[in-house]
């Protein structure tokens, strides 16, 4: 009974999975760009990688001769 039960759900999630990876595998299209710096939709709202901006403040940081405790990132 439980090894029934064990072949009935990996069954379910195969199906599952191959009705999940229909659009991708099957009709060649691209899978959907996430990350932040790649993605044209975030970049037309002006959102960027984390990363990036942090790269951006350091090097205005390191710009400025004098010491300013209230300039920087936040």
């Amino acid at each position: 009974m439980f090894i029934k039960l064990i072949l009935l759900v990996i069954g379910i999630l195969a199906i599952a999975f191959i009705a999940l990876g229909f659009n991708i595998f099957l009709r060649n299209k691209k899978f959907p760009q996430t990350s932040v710096g790649k993605n044209k939709n975030m970049a037309k709202l002006g959102l960027s990688c984390a990363k990036h901006e942090e790269i951006k403040c350091r090097r205005e940081i390191d710009k400025r001769t004098e010491y300013c405790s209230s300039c920087g990132c936040s």
